[in-house]
């Protein structure tokens, strides 16, 4: 059985900061940072083939360090540019669907048995009609097991729906591991991970 991993990085990085203000609240949440190396770890632990390796992001800010970390890990790293919004602001612009649209290779290219593990709490659906939802149950119409891993905040009462508490679905949620993927910018380190046989054996409650 392979393993296929799709990262969203915004959502994984906003989900944090968002975790932050709960549970790390004497740190500006704007000083929180992933360590990626911890949560590549964690999200590829127990899996015995992993097959695709993908982080999803977009630029600017620039963040090359992160970047090339994801490279030398393995990661194919899909970035694409922000656009200005009627607001002004600059936002994301087509790395969901990008994933999504990913996502649908492998379960097509793919035949079961076959694990696709997901690191997003979105489950809202594009402006093209696509969602991380929809990848999931056509991953498990497909028998296919599927693994989320999500910050508490950031998970999709659309995701919640779902039945995470079968052999096929899991549900991980990512804060009983905050202090190790996690670091801050004014000098608090992220703690080693530690894993057992059944960290990400079950969904989290």
């Amino acid at each position: 059985m392979a393993t296929h991993i799709f990262v969203d990085n915004a959502n994984i990085f906003g989900g944090a900061q968002r975790a932050a203000k709960v549970l790390e609240p004497t740190v500006p949440w704007h000083a929180i940072r992933i360590e990626f190396k911890n949560f590549f770890e964690l999200l590829e632990h127990g899996q015995r083939e992993v097959r695709t390796r993908v982080l999803g992001g977009s630029v600017p800010p620039g963040n090359e360090q992160l970047w090339e970390h994801a490279r030398k890990a393995g990661y194919d790293t899909d970035l694409l540019k922000r656009v200005d919004s009627d607001d002004g602001r600059l936002v994301e612009q087509g790395v969901d669907e990008l994933l999504h649209l990913k996502i649908a290779n492998v379960l097509l290219d793919y035949k079961p048995p076959q694990t696709l593990v997901l690191g997003t709490g979105d489950g809202s659906r594009s402006a093209f009609g696509t969602s991380f939802r929809d990848q999931v149950v056509r991953a498990l119409g497909l028998k296919w097991s599927v693994r989320v891993f999500s910050w508490n905040a950031q998970l999709s009462n659309k995701l919640r729906s779902l039945d995470c508490n079968t052999v096929d679905m899991k549900l991980q949620e990512l804060d009983g591991f905050y202090p190790s993927l996690t670091f801050t910018t004014k000098g608090r380190a992220a703690r080693p991970l530690k894993l057992t046989d059944t960290s990400t054996g079950a969904a989290a409650r």
